[in-house]
């Protein structure tokens, strides 16, 4: 009689909205388990544990990693992953981190030092490389559909911020998060843009732009200083050769939660891809190359998915790398990297100037 395959066991750090959809994906996986929440406010991380039906609570991260957990996944603000994971990595324990993955390139740099130190398994999620246009459009482009790349251009856009009266919460404080738009989201499109491209950043000319400056405290006793951007745009060569421009911003009004779009454009043809039709890519290429116009290529049944199913599955990724023995990707290096970029683009913004990555 085969021996069962181990069941991996994961405590999730942090309690805050996105907790929801990495406790839900260890559930939808068979050789998985979320079994604690662990946040300092224990009262918060038991209405998520009430609310997913995950046996423990713990309010103390150390308390949690001398508990038999083989992982966790850290889903707290930026400035706690560091220690979090560093933590975890001297315990044994596989890692599992929200993007940005530091609040610098040195902290970055740091973990995956001790990562590869402990010889533990590491994941970054980058969510957005497993909706379907995205995994197709890589595949056509890794295919050589569009042939060189030659430019490439992005966008991820939220409204949010637009209404002058939201408070000052976590993501709009440097202490807590080091970056504002430019690490929440502009992270994500320029990850989506390597990944899909296969093309590396190599220099950026970044801007950055506050236009609140103030806001109303989460206490209640007046405005406090947001000192984080509230939007950045992204100058990019890439190792190839080829150009990117990239806009990210939380003043879109109108944008519905989010507004992505990516396009890649190469000697033999483009690719579009917009978030709000991952079922569908726009192409002018092979049988479907028009100079003039873009068709829509419906997306083959191999590469459809859900957004319940996408949103989880770097976790899934995750928990299969760690049950095979294997790496995943995007790990621990693949967040130093994306880090490099930003700190780049952080440094461009304030010397007005080119930056190598």
């Amino acid at each position: 009689m085969s021996e069962q395959p181990k069941v991996i066991r994961v405590g999730v750090i942090g309690s805050g909205m996105w907790s929801g959809y990495y406790i839900n994906a260890c559930q939808r996986h068979r050789g998985a388990e979320a079994v604690a929440v662990c946040n300092p406010n224990v009262a918060s991380a038991q209405r998520v544990a009430d609310r997913h039906q995950v046996p423990a609570v713990h309010g103390d991260v150390n308390e949690l990693l001398e508990t038999d957990i083989d992982a966790v996944a850290i889903v707290t603000p930026n400035d706690s992953h560091a220690s979090l994971a560093i933590a975890a990595a001297k315990a044994g324990k596989h890692v599992l981190c929200e993007k940005p993955m530091a609040m610098t390139a040195e902290e970055a740099l740091a973990m995956t030092t001790a990562a590869n130190d402990a010889g533990i398994v590491t994941g970054i999620n980058f969510t957005w490389r497993h909706p379907a246009a995205a995994q197709y459009a890589r595949h056509l482009v890794e295919s050589g559909e569009i042939g060189r790349v030659f430019h490439i251009t992005g966008c991820f856009n939220q409204g949010w911020l637009s209404n002058p009266n939201v408070p000052l919460v976590w993501r709009l404080q440097k202490i807590k998060t080091g970056t504002g738009c430019l690490g929440d989201i502009g992270a994500h499109i320029l990850d989506l843009a390597e990944w899909i491209s296969g093309e590396s950043i190599s220099s950026v000319c970044g801007d950055l732009a506050t236009f609140v400056n103030e806001r109303p405290k989460m206490d209640g006793t007046g405005l406090g200083k947001v000192d984080v951007d509230d939007a950045a745009t992204v100058l990019t060569r890439f190792s190839s050769g080829a150009m990117g421009s990239f806009m990210s911003t939380r003043y879109a009004s109108g944008s519905e939660g989010m507004n992505q779009r990516l396009e890649i454009h190469g000697e033999k043809g483009s690719l579009i891809m917009d978030f709000w039709d991952q079922e569908c890519l726009q192409a002018s290429i092979g049988r479907f190359h028009q100079e003039d116009q873009m068709l829509n290529l419906p997306i083959p049944a191999r590469f459809r998915t859900t957004p319940e199913r996408y949103m989880g599955q770097n976790v899934t990724n995750f928990i299969d790398a760690i049950s095979r023995g294997e790496t995943m990707s995007p790990d621990f290096s693949e967040g130093l990297h994306n880090q490099k970029i930003l700190d780049a683009v952080v440094q461009s913004a304030d010397q007005r100037r080119w930056v190598d990555v």
